[in-house]
């Protein structure tokens, strides 16, 4: 197998390996890992609008936005209007969205520290995603 026919396939497995954990998550404690990145922000930085969110967390605006809807449903979140602008929305994170931000937290833990052993080559892959992303 090549090196590229072998990258190609460590992708495909690890996509797999997320889209799994996703759903397991979404099932067992109502948040997927775009979800979890959305409310660890709001962590640092309550109040903030959905502009700045999404500049934070690395998404387009409207993929913030279907986000927000699915966490403001479940009552992760709330929205209120910005007193400088009635036209935006400032967002913050709720004790509900505390609590399930915890519970995810901790159904990761086990397998984050399972990465841990690649602690050089997760500095290597944030730089990839780092320059990739942009492109």
């Amino acid at each position: 197998m090549t090196t590229e026919s072998r990258s190609l396939q460590l992708l495909f497995r690890f996509g797999n390996l997320i889209q799994n954990f996703n759903k397991k998550s979404e099932k067992e404690i109502g948040i997927s890992l775009a979800q979890w990145s959305v409310l660890k922000q709001l962590i640092d930085m309550p109040g903030t609008s959905a502009f700045n969110l999404a500049q934070s967390v690395g998404v387009h605006p409207s993929t913030l936005s279907q986000t927000l809807k699915r966490l403001e449903k479940k009552n992760f979140l709330h929205l209120i209007e910005d007193p400088k602008d009635s036209r935006k929305k400032l967002i913050s994170i709720t004790k509900v969205g505390k609590t399930a931000l915890e519970s995810f937290e901790n159904n990761i833990r086990p397998f984050s520290e399972k990465l841990s052993v690649f602690e050089k080559d997760i500095d290597k892959l944030s730089t990839f995603l780092d320059t990739n992303e942009k492109n």
